[in-house]
């Protein structure tokens, strides 16, 4: 709604407060423009007024008010692609040490995309108790995968579609809006999965690899696909050797494994994304209107180049539990990467990249998402590196912002309440010292953020983390 002006932004810190930020522009998702506005006003969790700039306008008595002269609004960020309890609960890490980092990034919504349910649920009335520090929670389902599953401990199992239809009614009583096909699941499971899912309102995605492919999601009605793997791997020629599954890795020698991983990076770097298969797909993505989420940090961070100094030794590490830090580097130490193959991995990185951006300007929704905390996906700091990702990739920093905010709020069928600065819809908003138009890497420069009313100060946030 253009016309819009940020004057002030009213801030509820309890049932009937009022905060106002006074000056500044707000960021419309409906023009991808800042607009100038004269006052937003906010009661309870609730925008309940926007006074247009240069309208006169008087706080009500008693209000808080937050002066944001020179200053930029936009929606509390979504980070569109989080496992919250996967990897945490290995190394012991708690919400109230995790949590704060999200806040202080801006990202007041977070959509799981598969855990284990019952500390999924905890989490989520953790955070409804903790709105100061912590963003509201999405819960998605387990994993949904073939037998045995990839994923041990937060998969279901599922190769029979009969007992799809108990599976969907159990997860969606927990409070289940995602579902989420795993890499082994069959097409007549995952077909049924949708019916049963679409049935109850519910979102589909899916990150794809042996038993499905991308073609056959988008025809059955699949709302996502998670990775930009799920796109780019349903466009390699019919030679392309497979990677094999975690059981058939398990029986193949070092040596073996490293030259087919080679043999496959070689292919994969030579994909002519303008032959008609791939063409083909990403007309597909358009007609049946499925959105992609790339998550392009993690294929950096961790898949192809955690063995770059600039990864391992990135500065947003040191801003985050010092447990789970070390945690990751015991990993990456026990899982090496081939040196030799850097060049062919930077080179894949950048296949993924301009598949991206061949997505965005086809016209396909791209939604932002970061699967923190898989290795070197810092909670809360990977959102940023996503965006400035995509940017980097080629998409205008606008249409990042849309994506991260708008359209990731449709993909938790949350559109009437999250994803843009509106009358009526929760007092969600970050306000930043920069425009984040002219450079995306200002989305950093968080003066305060707004959860649900609650005012809150990114440093005090940060302060509650233990980083040694």
């Amino acid at each position: 709604m253009v016309g819009y002006c940020l004057w002030l932004i009213v801030t509820v810190c309890a049932d009937g407060a009022i905060t106002v930020i006074r000056g500044g522009q707000m960021f419309d998702t409906a023009t991808g423009r800042m607009v100038p506005v004269g006052a937003i006003v906010i009661e309870g969790e609730v925008i309940t007024a926007i006074v247009p700039a240069g309208e006169k306008f008087v706080p009500p008595a008693g209000a808080q008010v937050l002066a944001a002269e020179g200053k930029y609004l936009i929606p509390g960020l979504i980070d569109g692609h989080v496992h919250l309890v996967h990897v945490l609960n290995s190394l012991q890490i708690t919400a109230d040490e995790l949590m704060p980092l999200f806040l202080a990034n801006g990202i007041t919504t977070l959509r799981d995309v598969g855990d284990e349910i019952v500390a999924q649920k905890l989490l989520v009335k953790y955070a409804e108790a903790h709105p100061t520090t912590a963003p509201r929670v999405i819960m998605g389902s387990l994993l949904i995968d073939s037998n045995p599953p990839y994923h041990q401990f937060i998969s279901w199992p599922l190769t029979d579609p009969a007992k799809v239809p108990a599976f969907v009614a159990d997860m969606s009583a927990w409070g289940v809006q995602t579902f989420k096909i795993y890499v082994g699941t069959g097409r007549p499971v995952a077909q049924a999965v949708i019916r049963e899912a679409h049935q109850r309102g519910k979102w589909v995605t899916a990150h794809l690899a042996w038993n499905y492919r991308a073609q056959d999601a988008v025809e059955d009605g699949i709302d996502s696909l998670e990775h930009i793997d799920s796109v780019y791997s349903f466009m390699l020629p019919p030679e392309t050797p497979r990677w094999p599954p975690p059981a058939e890795r398990a029986g193949m020698k070092g040596k073996a494994l490293a030259d087919l991983q080679r043999q496959i990076l070689e292919i994969r770097a030579r994909v002519d994304f303008d032959q008609p298969a791939p063409l083909a797909l990403v007309d597909a993505l358009v007609r049946k209107q499925v959105a992609v989420n790339p998550t392009l940090v993690v294929y950096r961070n961790w898949m192809l180049l955690r063995d770059l100094p600039a990864i391992h030794e990135h500065p947003d590490l040191q801003k985050i539990p010092a447990r789970l830090r070390e945690g990751w580097r015991r990993t990456a130490a026990a899982n090496p990467l081939d040196p030799t193959t850097q060049e062919l991995r930077r080179q894949q990185f950048a296949r993924l990249q301009e598949l991206t951006a061949r997505l965005y300007h086809a016209g396909v929704e791209l939604l932002v998402g970061t699967d923190t905390p898989v290795q070197f996906c810092p909670p809360g700091f990977a959102l940023h590196q996503e965006m400035e990702l995509l940017v980097e990739s080629g998409l205008p920093p606008a249409a990042v912002l849309i994506a991260a905010t708008r359209n990731n709020a449709r993909a938790i069928n949350q559109t009437a309440e999250l994803g843009s600065i509106a009358v009526g819809k929760r007092a969600d908003l970050v306000l930043l010292a920069a425009d984040p138009l002219a450079d995306i890497r200002n989305t950093r420069k968080i003066d305060r953020v707004v959860h649900g009313g609650q005012v809150c100060d990114p440093a005090v946030l940060l302060s509650l983390v233990p980083t040694q």
